[in-house]
């Protein structure tokens, strides 16, 4: 089954395998985290590479990523079982935004 219709089942339908929903979870949480570790690396070594060990900023990094991917996991999970609604999903996320902003953005600028 292609990965559209995988998609496409988990949002929309209620399908009958739930391996399949395992499955594409699985490889969604592990694309996410190697995306949002390898460009927050790269934002990260612009930032501060110069005052600390690339292994240690690559070890936070990924670390934060895991915990974004598997947030974005748990969102996707929750949906795939119709316990939420996808309006619930993006109310979720605009808000970790704002608060991420406000706390590491705007929060560095003030000091």
């Amino acid at each position: 089954m292609p990965k559209f219709l995988l998609a496409y089942s988990l949002l929309v339908l209620k399908p009958s395998n739930y391996s399949y929903i395992f499955i594409f979870l699985i490889s969604l949480f592990l694309f996410f985290t190697g995306l949002f570790s390898t460009t927050g690396f790269f934002v990260a070594t612009k930032k501060f590479g110069k005052e600390r060990d690339p292994r240690v900023l690559f070890r936070e990094v990924l670390k934060i990523s895991a915990y974004v991917s598997f947030g974005i996991f748990i969102f996707f999970f929750l949906r795939g079982f119709k316990l939420i609604s996808l309006l619930n999903i993006f109310l979720s996320v605009a808000f970790y935004l704002a608060l991420g902003y406000q706390l590491f953005i705007y929060g560095r600028k003030e000091r």
